[in-house]
């Protein structure tokens, strides 16, 4: 291959066959596993976002916080309450970091993983999560970037609690 474009061009397709390839895998992820990548990668995200995050990314992060807090039904929690961890992936302005975490949430919208958060969601549950996101958020909007992995860490130490019985 003496065109440096073909090259280049094999090499991508090189590159997509093995991502499509491990992307047909990633559906069959077990809850167990998605909450240990997460354990992983949320507070690192947090901790960027308290440096990385611009004003505006904060007043999105607390306006889906905000929306959550005042749903009291499982389904609307759901929705708004990955918003909230979505719009903190977001605001690191790191696109790898966020297409991750978009990775997670598919992940998180199959029937193993929308059972799960059935047969765990309860008003008192939502509370706590609000009140969890609620240090989170004070921690970005403080610029605490310690305080806030610190603060994410707590949080999903609660929801594999309250999935899987289990503390990090």
């Amino acid at each position: 291959m003496n065109d440096p474009a073909q090259a280049v061009r094999a090499g991508e397709l090189a590159i997509g066959k093995d991502l499509l390839t491990v992307l047909s895998r990633i559906p069959g992820t077990s809850p167990l596993d998605v909450m240990n990548v997460r354990m992983i990668l949320e507070p690192q995200a947090a901790e960027a976002a308290a440096s990385q995050a611009s004003d505006a990314a904060l007043v999105q992060i607390r306006e889906a916080h905000e929306i959550a807090t005042k749903m009291s039904d499982r389904d609307g929690f759901e929705r708004w309450d990955a918003e909230f961890h979505r719009r903190i992936f977001a605001s690191t302005r790191n696109e790898l970091l966020t297409n991750l975490d978009a990775m997670i949430q598919m992940i998180r919208n199959q029937p193993p993983w929308v059972e799960l958060k059935r047969r765990s969601f309860s008003p008192e549950r939502r509370s706590i999560y609000c009140r969890e996101h609620e240090d989170l958020l004070r921690a970005l909007e403080q610029r605490d970037a310690h305080g806030a992995a610190d603060a994410m860490r707590v949080h999903l130490d609660t929801v594999s609690r309250n999935l899987f019985a289990r503390r990090y």
